[in-house]
């Protein structure tokens, strides 16, 4: 062999070798502690992403302890069924619940008795329909009941709710309320929700480290999947065993699309680089694009939550409920109104053509997203686009079962 091709394949040797070699020293400086640059770097042994996270954690460590978590009371307890629900009969702050877990508004505790002439409406969703940022008094369900003399709504309503969760919590607590009506207010950002068991999997800025239940399709039928962790100590353990959690979770979209970033810490190839780990995080990070997820009719996002806005429909119409689906824009998705055909259009006409009645609330909040005073510090509507959509709805005449 001539010196020419030896001399080659000693260079790239010596280069493979220096690329190692800045590969691991990387790998055990920079990205020692799973971190660069204030973001988590997979394997995300264990599964938390920012500091809010850890904090959670610790509260969730409190109560498994059987203490009382530090910082502000909370009025939001964990629930084995649902993951997370208010306390009934609890308050905190400008947030009151009565006795069936229905956030307070203007008009006091839902009656426990039923009031002749006035029908009951369930509401149901996310924090949209809760009131997230706005006292109980400025919800949009208080001043439509306000409004209404022959109204009256229980708002069940809970933060960072997906449809899966709204279904269950109709089930277990709205339907015991005797509602003449459920609606079911669905923001188009939260579409993905339905796909995780573990909040942060699908959005790693999540505050919370919230495990819930979720639905899979199986043959087209709704197969439920339980919340993995019951309790506070269930909790903890699987935040704190990589290996319990990649069990636990495996049904989870995010975890399951590449199980190799919530694999325990070295026990795949993947994690022995810096590049590969780099590589990883990034492949994890991607296909996020909710938009995308509510326009593809094939998709996961949309499958699953068409089948639970129908299960919706048909748990209220076997309690002889009318139901409504209600579409509740934040700012991103007036933009996205503006701009054009929006992505929820499709599922809107699909539901509407299986015989769902459905309230697109964004040409009533059109140009909202160009004025900051509407909105609230966390995003959500301020107390005029409450109102806004309380006038609205008002003019809704019954929906009969």
């Amino acid at each position: 062999m001539s010196p020419r091709p030896r001399r080659w394949r000693r260079r790239l040797a010596l280069a493979a070798l220096a690329a190692l070699l800045a590969d691991q020293a990387v790998q055990w400086t920079v990205l020692r502690d799973g971190w660069l640059a204030g973001r988590r770097i997979a394997p995300f042994d264990p599964p938390l992403f920012h500091a809010a996270q850890h904090a959670a954690r610790e509260r969730l460590a409190a109560l498994a302890r059987g203490e009382t978590p530090a910082g502000p009371p909370r009025n939001v307890r964990l629930d084995a069924e649902l993951g997370w629900a208010p306390e009934p009969g609890s308050a905190a702050g400008d947030y009151r619940y009565d006795a069936s877990g229905a956030r307070v508004g203007a008009s006091g505790p839902l009656p426990p008795t039923r009031t002749p002439g006035v029908r009951r409406v369930v509401a149901l969703g996310c924090s949209f329909t809760h009131g997230d940022e706005v006292a109980g008094d400025r919800t949009w369900c208080s001043r439509l009941d306000e409004a209404r003399a022959d109204l009256e709504l229980a708002n069940l309503g809970v933060g960072g709710y997906g449809a899966d969760q709204a279904l269950l919590r109709l089930r277990r607590d709205g339907l015991p309320l005797r509602p003449d009506e459920v609606w079911f207010g669905l923001l188009p950002a939260a579409a993905a929700r339905v796909t995780t068991l573990y909040r942060p999997a699908e959005r790693h800025h999540d505050p919370s480290v919230g495990f819930k239940p979720r639905f899979v399709l199986d043959g087209g039928a709704l197969r439920r999947v339980p919340c993995p962790a019951p309790d506070a100590e269930a909790a903890l353990h699987l935040l704190t065993d990589q290996r319990a959690f990649a069990a636990a979770c495996r049904e989870d979209a995010w975890v399951a699309r590449w199980p190799a970033a919530y694999a325990p810490q070295g026990s795949h190839p993947a994690h022995w680089f810096a590049g590969t780990r780099l590589l990883l995080t990034e492949l994890e990070a991607g296909g996020r694009d909710v938009s995308a997820a509510l326009r593809d009719p094939q998709g996961e996002v949309r499958r699953l939550l068409s089948a639970l806005v129908l299960a919706l429909r048909d748990t209220a119409r076997a309690a002889g409920a009318g139901f409504r689906l209600l579409l509740l824009p934040d700012r991103a998705a007036l933009n996205e109104a503006a701009a054009g055909t929006p992505s929820w259009a499709g599922l809107a006409d699909e539901l509407s053509a299986a015989g769902v009645a459905v309230m697109d609330l964004s040409p009533a909040l059109a140009g909202a997203c160009l004025d900051a005073a509407l909105w609230q510090p966390g995003g959500h509507w301020g107390p005029e686009l409450h109102a806004a959509v309380a006038r609205v709805l008002a003019s809704l005449p019954p929906q009969p079962p």
